[in-house]
């Protein structure tokens, strides 16, 4: 698939889609999260946007509207298109996966990205937590405030009011605004306040470790809460459950420290890893993974 950029024009990104759609692999979790009550239409008005990617993977609510007014929010289920003019909110706790041809997006909770309806192919994080993922690719650009970010890799934003953490897990990022521009390597990170440059690159945070269960899965009745620790070392933590063949994380919680009780919607056997946060809000790498079996009761 050829490459793409910060400055592919939206009808070459069409062109692509059209030779060759993104591919389902990475959609397909062993969960199926639940499908939306049939009243609960996803409508869209004809011709609206180009399409771009597709909605691969939900667990809880995604809602969906149209810019400039976003004044109408429809539910999107999985498969749905994605297109430029779009604007997406998560649901607190909710894990959203979006696929593009160039890149792909997981969001967090209570997360705002929006796809602009312009020429140029740019994405914007209005809030929460998104990573992006485009190895070995120019992901497009993505604005955070006053700022802007590039480059290609595995990176991890989280947007506050007027603050944006940037993390860069693979590959190198550049993050510009008020007339500097600061690169972060893999395993670095910057913090960007609106109005002010970014602040230099500093090493992540360390990831956690100890984490219970490890290697040696924890077997837990279909409907019972499985009990998660780890050595704490930051005020803040993110625990992501994934499949145990795909990369694709199923669900997520932000937290303040161990343990964590959880319950998998879900029979199987799941990794689990934790990322530390520090007071800035820049995450570290997951952490190694443990195992997690939910059998039935």
């Amino acid at each position: 698939m050829r490459r793409f950029s910060a400055a592919c024009a939206v009808v070459a990104v069409l062109v692509a889609l059209q030779l060759s759609a993104p591919g389902a692999a990475a959609a397909q979790a062993p969960p199926t999260s639940p499908a939306p009550a049939p009243d609960e239409p996803t409508p869209r008005a004809r011709g609206a946007g180009i399409g771009i990617g597709k909605l691969a993977f939900l667990d809880q609510a995604i809602e969906r509207a149209e810019l400039p007014a976003k004044a109408s929010w429809q539910r999107l289920r999985e498969g749905d298109a994605l297109r430029t003019g779009d604007s997406f909110r998560t649901a607190p706790d909710a894990t959203a996966h979006l696929e593009f041809p160039w890149m792909a997006v997981t969001l967090g909770g209570s997360t705002m990205l929006t796809i602009p309806a312009s020429s140029v192919l740019s994405t914007v994080l209005e809030q929460g937590r998104a990573e992006f993922a485009g190895p070995g690719r120019e992901i497009v650009k993505i604005t955070v405030g006053d700022g802007e970010v590039r480059g290609g890799g595995r990176l991890v934003l989280r947007r506050s009011v007027g603050r944006t953490s940037a993390a860069a897990l693979e590959g190198s990022f550049r993050v510009r605004a008020a007339g500097r521009t600061v690169e972060i390597k893999a395993g670095e990170g910057t913090v960007l306040a609106d109005g002010r440059p970014p602040e230099a690159a500093t090493p992540l945070p360390s990831a956690p470790g100890g984490l219970e269960p490890g290697k040696d899965p924890l077997y837990v009745r279909a409907g019972q809460a499985a009990e998660l620790r780890w050595t704490a070392r930051s005020p803040a933590h993110r625990v992501e459950v994934l499949a145990l063949d795909r990369d694709v994380v199923l669900l997520a919680r932000d937290v303040a420290a161990p343990p964590l009780r959880l319950e998998l919607p879900w029979l199987g056997t799941y990794r689990w890893r934790v990322a530390a946060r520090d007071a800035r809000g820049v995450e570290s790498r997951p952490s190694v993974e443990g195992l997690i079996c939910s059998v039935e009761r």
